[in-house]
């Protein structure tokens, strides 16, 4: 079984447009630190909410990564405290489990700060010590081959990148 985790509100968006393509062959797991963005994405999944203590969080996580499931996706975007705190996190808790993690994570888009590009290269870097499988999406990228394209159509453009990405990957895995 393989199963994909969506971490952050950006991430868990993707996924659950994901889920509404009719997405088949995995489980999915949202993970947030807030409870009304978890309520607001109606996937079919387990809805792991990321409070309480760092050892209670990490015991949610670990309960993801039953015996059943062979190779674990991360959905991150990076840039923001829950995506780039958590995917890292996730990612190195599912290797210490045994399993085969491969992320899949957004950068932000200039416009979003250089704070945020820098909190998003230092998970990256996190993420690389745990896993040669790290695929990245640049959302600055967009804005160069679609420079017409709205702010919010670029987000849904990057959603569909990211779900032919993830389906093609999952087709490839055995």
């Amino acid at each position: 079984m393989n199963l994909i985790i969506a971490i952050g509100n950006g991430a868990c968006n993707i996924a659950a447009a994901i889920q509404a393509q009719g997405f088949e062959g995995a489980r999915f797991a949202f993970l947030d630190t807030e409870p009304d963005d978890l309520r607001n994405h109606p996937g079919a999944g387990e809805n792991v909410l990321l409070q309480g203590s760092e050892a209670e969080r990490q015991e949610a996580m670990n309960r993801l990564f039953a015996q059943d499931v062979e190779k674990v996706f991360i959905l991150a975007c990076l840039g923001r405290r829950t995506g780039s705190h958590f995917a890292p996190l996730a990612a190195r808790l599912a290797k210490a489990a045994g399993k085969v993690p491969a992320c899949i994570v957004t950068l932000p888009f200039h416009f979003e700060g250089e704070r945020q590009m820098a909190t998003a290269h230092e998970a990256l870097d996190e993420l690389k010590e745990c896993t040669p499988d790290v695929l990245v999406f640049e959302n600055e990228r967009l804005r160069t081959q679609y420079p017409d394209l709205g702010f919010l159509d670029a987000f849904r453009k990057m959603d569909a990148q990211v779900a032919e990405a993830l389906r093609k990957i999952l087709r490839a895995c055995p």
